[in-house]
């Protein structure tokens, strides 16, 4: 997957947009978001498109590629149980790597790239809307 990635971005001259934590865009990144929801904001929309999906009331995320109960609430490949083990671990390296490069406050004064866009939808309300003034400018 690694080099598909890599190819992808040389395929993109004119600049790319990746989600993801990839270790091949850190140095080529110009900007970086952390999109950084409450565990209580996300983890019942999770759990809701879940059973949505279950009950066929929704598609599958990938066609063809039925969930099933069993794997989705009883197995440690669970994407609920992944989202429940892995907050935490996945807030404190971004944070440290906010440390790093974070605008405003990062110690890498040269790489300050990353943004963090937390809480309850506000953050990002207000940093799209500065997005917006910034283009209507140019």
């Amino acid at each position: 997957m690694h080099k598909k990635v890599e190819r992808a971005l040389e395929d993109a001259p004119h600049g790319w947009v990746v989600d993801g934590t990839w270790s091949i865009i850190d140095d080529n990144s110009t900007d970086r978001i952390w999109l950084d929801p409450p565990l209580a904001l996300y983890l019942p929309r999770l759990i809701l498109r879940t059973l949505l999906r279950l009950l066929r009331l929704r598609e599958p995320c990938s066609p063809g590629c039925r969930e099933m109960l069993s794997e989705v609430f009883f197995s440690k490949d669970s994407i609920v149980w992944w989202c429940i083990t892995h907050h935490r671990p996945v807030r404190e390296g971004e944070s440290a790597r906010m440390a790093q490069i974070g605008l405003g406050v990062g110690s890498n004064v040269a790489g300050r790239k990353m943004r963090r866009i937390g809480g309850w939808g506000g953050e990002l309300r207000a940093w799209l809307d500065d997005v917006k003034h910034m283009l209507q400018r140019q």
